[in-house]
């Protein structure tokens, strides 16, 4: 049943604890991954440590993604061509969408980001500098197929800050021009809706599987890297 809300001061909760410590835990690997790689020597052992904690956060989001809450829930914001087409019409126009959690155009950003960064955290398992560092899994491919895919991981890196360029630009359009704030909501969890939202009942689920969850993509991901 939903409930139509007319003051543009009420807040709905849209995103549960386990989104936004993905969204920001994620940032925070990249940025760590980034700077251990570029701006600092000897400092590939935590480009590693970073690389691991992408890997267990993406493996987690996937899951939370059948798993979780409403909002989390890939079936809540991935939709067909004609719908996103028909929104991505829309965005000339200076107000607030009516989507609760991600609209058409993000969810696909969403699967994109996931995609991509799966595949980053993938090859780097995979990847060697040559020099005094190489991922846990290098030696199973032997060096020449291990060079290849170091090179697909450096070309990864720049296809994700492309990504990361655009979906900040989208957020700064959304903000001053749209006049919809993505970011508070990120780090709240709450969301102020305009006046003549309609918003449904979210169903949020309890922080006790996500965290269950996360403990066990995180052995499942250390426990075999700690082997070989």
């Amino acid at each position: 049943m939903s409930k139509n809300i007319t003051s543009p001061n009420v807040k709905i909760k849209v995103w549960d604890f386990p989104v936004r410590l993905f969204h920001w835990g994620l940032a925070i690997c990249f940025v760590a991954s980034w700077a251990s790689a570029e701006l600092f020597d000897n400092a590939m052992q935590y480009h590693l440590y970073a690389g691991y904690a992408m890997l267990i956060l993406i493996l987690f989001r996937v899951l939370w993604g059948f798993m979780g809450s409403t909002t989390a829930r890939f079936t809540s914001f991935i939709r067909g061509f004609g719908t996103t087409l028909k929104y991505a019409g829309t965005l000339h126009k200076p107000h607030p969408g009516q989507q609760i959690g991600h609209n058409p155009l993000g969810g696909w950003m969403v699967v994109v980001m996931l995609g991509i960064l799966f595949a980053q955290a993938g090859t780097g398992l995979f990847s060697t500098d040559d020099v005094a560092t190489q991922g846990p899994l290098a030696f199973w491919v032997g060096d020449t197929l291990s060079d290849t895919i170091s090179g697909i991981h450096q070309q990864l890196f720049n296809f994700l800050l492309a990504l990361i360029v655009l979906h900040i630009s989208a957020v700064l359009f959304y903000r001053f021009f749209k006049h919809d704030n993505l970011i508070s909501p990120m780090i709240t969890g709450y969301k102020d809706l305009p006046g003549g939202t309609s918003a449904p009942a979210l169903h949020f689920v309890s922080n006790r599987r996500a965290f269950l969850l996360f403990g066990l993509v995180t052995i499942g991901v250390l426990v075999p890297i700690s082997i070989v």
